[in-house]
């Protein structure tokens, strides 16, 4: 049993601490800094289709109501031609 233990021991003598290369931690700091810009243009760009679907109804609304004051106007016209073409409510006479 101590023999397995000194063999295991030993087979670490002579091994070398791993590193890095050099420039890796600039390659990881560019890829964060490239991920964190494509969200941010993600985000962006979901906006794009709220922003339009507002100025839509926006454009939408404006349009009835231009429209709905343009046939009050003829409501009333027409409500006074009529009133002028009767003036007496007794027919049978």
């Amino acid at each position: 049993m101590e023999a397995w233990k000194n063999k295991v021991v030993n087979s670490l003598e002579g091994m070398e601490e791993v590193r890095p290369p050099e420039g890796n931690l600039l390659k990881i700091k560019e890829k964060i800094k490239e991920r964190k810009s494509k969200e941010l243009q993600k985000q962006q760009s979901q906006w794009m289709p709220v922003a339009a679907v507002i100025v839509m109804l926006l454009c939408a609304n404006v349009f009835v109501v231009s429209n709905y004051f343009e046939y009050q106007d003829d409501t009333e016209q027409v409500s006074n031609s009529y009133s002028e073409m009767i003036s007496d409510f007794n027919i049978y006479e």
